[in-house]
């Protein structure tokens, strides 16, 4: 890493930041997603799933691996939000093949959300601790993802609505554009 980039390298207190942020983003959008109109709530579940598709994209490219690198995957760490993740975009896919405002799209609702507070709460207490241990380029790269998604999604957003897992994958390869 050049000198010139040593300024731009965030600390490991504020990437954690980053992805508490996130997290609370996460957590309004399943308010906001349970109030208002049909019509309103439909539109907050679609920013909701893009949502999170994109930070689980952003954590499974950057986050994950170097966490794994830095000495998580020796207990496994990454393995087990990785495991919650992959039940998560299986929820969510479920989510999006049912009817919205019917009982069964209301439990599959409440479903996500307990896994995904789960997974949030998991990786609060067990991955962000180890933050401390990645190297500058690590930083940087986790928080620029980060940063591209949370401008991206409030913004004009490059990924389109449709199938959850295809969501994840664009932003992905969005990500490493």
């Amino acid at each position: 890493m050049d000198q010139n980039h040593i300024d731009d390298v965030p600390a490991a207190s504020e990437i954690a930041g980053q992805v508490t942020a996130q997290h609370g983003m996460i957590r309004s959008a399943f308010h906001a997603a349970k109030s208002g109109s049909a019509e309103q709530q439909e539109a907050a579940t679609q920013h909701l799933l893009r949502l999170l598709a994109m930070h689980e994209a952003a954590e499974q490219l950057t986050v994950h691996p170097a966490l794994a690198r830095a000495g998580g995957g020796a207990i496994g760490v990454g393995d087990d939000r990785m495991a919650e993740e992959e039940q998560a975009v299986q929820l969510a896919e479920r989510l999006q093949s049912l009817d919205h405002g019917s009982y069964e799209h209301k439990m599959q609702f409440r479903l996500l959300e307990e896994a995904v507070t789960h997974h949030a709460t998991s990786e609060e207490t067990s991955e962000l601790p180890l933050f401390g241990d990645l190297d500058a380029t690590e930083r940087l790269t986790i928080g620029q993802a980060l940063h591209a998604v949370a401008a991206a999604v409030e913004g004009d957003c490059p990924i389109e609505y449709g199938p959850f897992a295809t969501m994840v994958q664009d932003t992905k390869a969005w990500l490493a554009g």
